[in-house]
């Protein structure tokens, strides 16, 4: 359980001088970034699956209006989104004083996986949209309900907060 002493160490370090609506800030900041970031996983993701299952492929030397903006999406703002939202939970973990704590651990492991996935998604892009044959990956076709499971881990974890004492 939690103390009332431990309630307002806490918001003390936080309202000290204003610091109450920085953090405020740049945790909303936090959370666009990732929305922005999600939402452009899910559409790569659906993106890769689809092509993957129609099986067609882009002839070399021919591009594919889709594919193209997909990748070009991701490269101006679905990529930036993710450094931001790592920069920015970076920011607030040293705002915030936290060391790390178990919950904050979990939620970092599952974000280098989101991130590691967005990775192969760019890649399946780029090797589709550049009519390369190699076949798509088990993980991107199933990326969908891979990003769909670690998010419902993730915002347990931050709004929870389990395993915090």
């Amino acid at each position: 359980m939690i103390s009332v002493k431990t309630i307002l160490s806490y918001n003390n370090k936080i309202t000290a001088q204003g610091k109450a609506m920085d953090y405020r800030w740049l945790d909303a900041l936090h959370i666009m970034a990732g929305v922005i970031w999600l939402g452009g996983i899910f559409m790569m993701a659906a993106i890769v699956a689809a092509w993957s299952q129609s099986r067609s492929a882009v002839a070399k030397g021919e591009s594919n209006p889709l594919l193209e903006y997909v990748r070009r999406w991701n490269r101006f703002v679905t990529s930036p989104a993710m450094i931001l939202l790592w920069a920015l939970g970076i920011a607030l973990m040293l705002k915030g004083d936290w060391l790390l704590p178990l919950w904050l651990g979990i939620k970092l492991a599952v974000l280098v996986f989101l991130s590691a996935v967005h990775g192969i998604l760019s890649g399946s892009l780029r090797r589709l949209a550049t009519g390369e044959t190699a076949t798509v990956s088990l993980l991107a076709r199933n990326a969908a309900w891979l990003t769909l499971v670690a998010v419902i881990v993730v915002v347990a974890l931050a709004v929870v907060k389990p395993f915090s004492g």
